[in-house]
């Protein structure tokens, strides 16, 4: 690709609609990085790659001044691109709707608070000029991550990549560089709910890996909290394996041949004694009833995933844009 293959030159106020590079980045109440974050990519790209470029911003129902910036951001730069949701739908759909609003040949998704460091813009951009279509980057390890967040993270990518059909590289984030082929067959899918790291594991294309060190947030607290891990990895079960389907139907088996030994040894103990032991049974009645109501359980929340997606809501809805 030659160097005008790739578009005007560095600095030009162009127009979004043919940049090489796309740059998404969801957010929640980031105030105190947006300025930060688009100086250190735009330096990345303007200074070390040398190619037109746009930074998609996703407002995912932000209280702050988040909205505000942006807009005053894309005042300043027309580089600088914003969505505005009408309320919360979640980081996954943030960075679904950065996909479907992104224009680049290349588009690449990071975080807001700078832990995705911007300065590794440029190795992801280089694996796509080798013909990389999927760069996925690799958190070794995470500065000022607890111990107890780091192990129930490992244990998470551990579960889904045990139990799903799709492999999921531990420690991926969604700080990755995808080819416009790859986006086009993302916009696609209507996954609910969506786990991008599955989606984007599953639709192939010729992909790498780069490690990284995750640095300390730039400013904030992490949205990241424990509910939302644990729903992350209901969701890659759920989506891409029928796993706890099938332990319901091994565990079904299994109390079938276990309550006719535990029959025998009830009808044995009742001979010898000469009297029934009411404590067993209650105890074969408690425990059955809970093994039920687990099962409707994991039923219920694969039938309520069908009934969502027969629906047919959008995934999420733009209020706002800085385009309009």
């Amino acid at each position: 690709m030659t160097a005008a293959e790739m578009g005007p030159e560095v600095g030009e106020r162009t127009n979004h609609a043919d940049p090489v590079l796309s740059v998404v980045v969801p957010l929640l109440n980031e105030e105190g990085s947006i300025d930060e974050l688009f100086r250190r990519v735009a330096d990345v790209i303007e200074n070390r790659i040398g190619v037109s470029f746009e930074i998609v911003f996703v407002d995912d129902g932000s209280t702050d001044r988040s909205w505000a910036l942006i807009h005053a951001l894309h005042t300043r730069d027309r580089r600088a691109r914003g969505l505005r949701f009408s309320r919360n739908f979640g980081h996954q759909y943030a960075v679904k709707a950065g996909l479907d609003y992104a224009a680049g040949q290349a588009v690449i998704s990071m975080d807001c608070d700078l832990q995705h460091p911007p300065v590794l813009i440029e190795a992801l951009y280089e694996q796509w000029r080798e013909g990389y279509q999927i760069v996925t980057t690799v958190k070794e390890r995470t500065e000022g991550l607890g111990l107890i967040r780091s192990v129930v993270t490992r244990i998470g990518y551990w579960v889904i990549n045990t139990l799903t059909e799709v492999p999921v590289e531990p420690g991926a984030a969604d700080f990755r560089l995808l080819d416009r082929k790859v986006v086009e067959q993302v916009k696609r899918l209507n996954e609910d709910p969506l786990l991008l790291r599955g989606v984007v594991g599953w639709v192939g294309y010729r992909s790498t890996v780069i490690p990284y060190v995750a640095e300390r947030r730039f400013a904030g607290e992490s949205k990241y909290s424990f509910r939302r891990l644990l729903g992350l990895v209901t969701s890659g079960l759920m989506s891409f394996s029928p796993a706890p389907l099938r332990f319901l139907t091994y565990l079904g088996l299994s109390l079938v041949v276990a309550s006719f030994g535990f029959a025998v040894v009830v009808v044995a103990r009742a001979v010898q004694e000469g009297a029934w032991n009411s404590g067993w049974i209650s105890v074969l009645v408690l425990l059955f009833a809970g093994i039920n109501f687990l099962a409707l359980g994991v039923l219920a929340e694969y039938v309520a995933r069908i009934h969502r997606s027969l629906k047919n809501r959008p995934s999420y809805i733009v209020a706002e844009s800085t385009d309009k």
